[in-house]
């Protein structure tokens, strides 16, 4: 027999079920992957449909004052920060040599603060070594001067530093500065000092001294039960020396002479600086009127 064909020669019987099958399903097959991609296509328009919505109608709002939200903040943290009061700022601590081997030390504060004052514990340190701690305070918008006299260290260094501990910050009252502390402090610390002189030329048992003197003026209505004063000599723009004198119960239009000697009989000085310290946001700072 050999033209005799014999149908399926060469294939499996697996080859075979798997044609017989696809033969009768090939139409479903068919069916379910093209209903299949129809589905995936239409998923995806949803989901592009649904990013531009939500891009430009739905969040695009929300989103849009994100901006606005954080200047917003930003002008928030920026005014908290305003009513926060700013660091007190000191300048180089100057140091001089004086009698019996003892240091005087001088430091200006500066408060830029217009509606702060503070109260503070101060001291120097130079290398180890540390001065006796000092009370002092600075009143808003203002200068003053911390001194220490007479220290005596076991070190020659002139490098020292302000050591400022236990700070406390006190804001200003509106209704007790009549809503204006400019002008109110403008009213109170009104001192001047007049005809101001340094002289060597005053003799104090065998030893010739220097001598600062100068007219103290409190023109302004108000007495004081105590006023600081802080004087300074300069050689030049140079602090050469400096000390403080308190003057009790400082009446308001008065004038006194002041006279001070210095035993150190400095040479060269050029000018005389005088500073007047009181707190006048301390109501037992005034004379009461029974004591004019």
């Amino acid at each position: 027999m050999p033209n005799e064909h014999i149908i399926g020669s060469g294939m499996t019987e697996q080859e075979l079920q798997l044609a017989s099958w696809w033969v009768r399903n090939r139409a479903r097959v068919s069916s379910i992957i093209r209903w299949t991609l129809i589905v995936l296509n239409i998923f995806f328009w949803l989901f592009v449909i649904w990013t531009l919505l939500d891009a430009y109608i739905i969040s695009y709002p929300r989103e849009a004052r994100i901006p606005r939200l954080i200047a917003e903040n930003q002008l928030a943290v920026s005014g908290l920060q305003a009513t926060v009061p700013q660091p007190i700022v000191p300048s180089d601590v100057s140091v001089f040599d004086t009698t019996g081997d003892r240091n005087d030390f001088l430091v200006q504060l500066s408060n830029a603060n217009p509606t702060w004052w503070a109260e503070f514990d101060y001291r120097f340190r130079i290398g180890d070594e540390m001065t006796e701690t000092r009370q002092a305070f600075i009143l808003p918008k203002s200068q003053r001067y911390l001194t220490e006299l007479g220290a005596t260290l076991n070190t020659a260094s002139k490098n020292a530093q302000l050591v400022v501990d236990n700070i406390r910050w006190h804001r200003v009252d509106p209704s007790a500065v009549d809503r204006d502390y400019t002008s109110y402090a403008a009213n109170r610390l009104q001192f001047s000092f007049d005809d101001l002189a340094y002289k060597r030329d005053l003799t104090v048992g065998t030893q010739v001294v220097g001598q600062t003197t100068f007219t103290l003026n409190n023109p302004s209505p108000y007495g004081f039960w105590n006023v600081d004063l802080t004087v300074i000599l300069y050689r030049g723009t140079t602090p050469a020396g400096v000390t403080t004198i308190g003057k009790a119960q400082v009446k308001p239009g008065t004038t006194e002479p002041v006279a001070i000697n210095w035993f150190d009989n400095l040479s060269g000085i050029t000018r005389t600086e005088v500073s007047a310290n009181v707190n006048i946001l301390d109501k037992k700072t005034y004379l009461p009127a029974g004591q004019f």
